[in-house]
């Protein structure tokens, strides 16, 4: 009778272990999958990529996005049956996604920390970028664009073409297909220091500029003035201005760490030194 009580005892303990362990979606528990729970937080978050019209049934969209978040889980916990969270492929994108999303956390503190720029900075970096705001302009162009050559460094051959017409030649001998057209720049969107070598050209002297997997010659057949208004200019340039300081600050930041860093490379990995070098006087031009 003993041993029978004890039998009985210690499956009555067992039993309240199980259903001790059992998770049940309460609180800020909203639904539990096999055991893996969604929180509320993870629900709000998924929520926050969600377009929601001022006329939608807010209750119906949460439970709709609540049950993709769920056939997710199903998907994830099929995946991690088949053992693929153990594999190298899962483990080096694991790490790329996380140090992502610190890098992505650190910017937004360093944003948090980085003013607005008074009125003297915004007007000086309006003055010192005339192309952006008071002399900005549509840049009529002729154009020919064509296919990037297997070997890029062949498009050296062109760099002695004065003319369309020998850009075209030169495209043919190196055996591509190209197509002519007329384009458009607004200079008040690309980098003033491109715009000011454009404009250095003589008359009928073209360009070339990399375009979405191709390359577009071009040649300036006519300007149009499209001064930017006041207002809009100096809140576009504050923003510029903040955006340069910005990305100072943070590569003030890396230059720190990698000051004070213990940095190990295997042979054959180190880095190109003179590259280094090159860079870092580049950087001490600008400043």
């Amino acid at each position: 009778m003993k041993v029978k009580a004890a039998l009985l005892g210690g499956a009555l303990v067992a039993g309240l272990l199980v259903t001790g362990c059992q998770k049940a979606p309460k609180g800020q528990v909203v639904a539990v999958v096999n055991g893996d729970e969604i929180s509320q937080a993870e629900l709000n978050a998924e929520m926050t990529g969600v377009r929601i019209p001022d006329s939608a049934d807010r209750d119906k969209l949460r439970r709709e996005v609540l049950q993709r978040l769920v056939d997710r889980k199903l998907i994830v916990q099929k995946a991690r049956e088949q053992g693929l969270d153990k594999t190298p492929e899962y483990v080096a994108q694991q790490r790329r996604l996380e140090e992502n999303l610190l890098v992505s956390m650190l910017g937004q503190k360093i944003a948090a920390t980085v003013p607005m720029p008074d009125d003297r900075d915004i007007t000086q970096y309006i003055a010192d970028n005339p192309t952006q705001f008071g002399g900005r302009e549509r840049l009529l162009l002729d154009q020919i664009q064509f296919q990037a050559p297997k070997d890029v460094k062949k498009l050296l051959t062109l760099k002695d073409a004065h003319s369309l017409d020998e850009i075209a030649a030169g495209v043919q001998r190196l055996g591509l297909s190209f197509s002519r057209g007329k384009g458009v720049i607004d200079t008040g969107r690309l980098d003033p220091q491109l715009t000011a070598v454009i404009n250095k050209l003589p008359p009928g002297e073209p360009f070339v500029l990399p375009s979405n997997g191709q390359y577009v010659a071009s040649v300036i057949v006519g300007r149009d003035a499209t001064p930017t208004p006041t207002p809009v200019a100096r809140q576009a340039a504050a923003e510029m201005v903040r955006r340069r300081e910005l990305i100072a600050e943070s590569k003030a930041q890396v230059a720190r760490a990698r000051s004070s860093a213990e940095i190990q490379y295997q042979p054959g990995f180190e880095p190109d030194k003179s590259a280094i070098k090159a860079s870092q006087a580049k950087q001490e031009a600008a400043k």
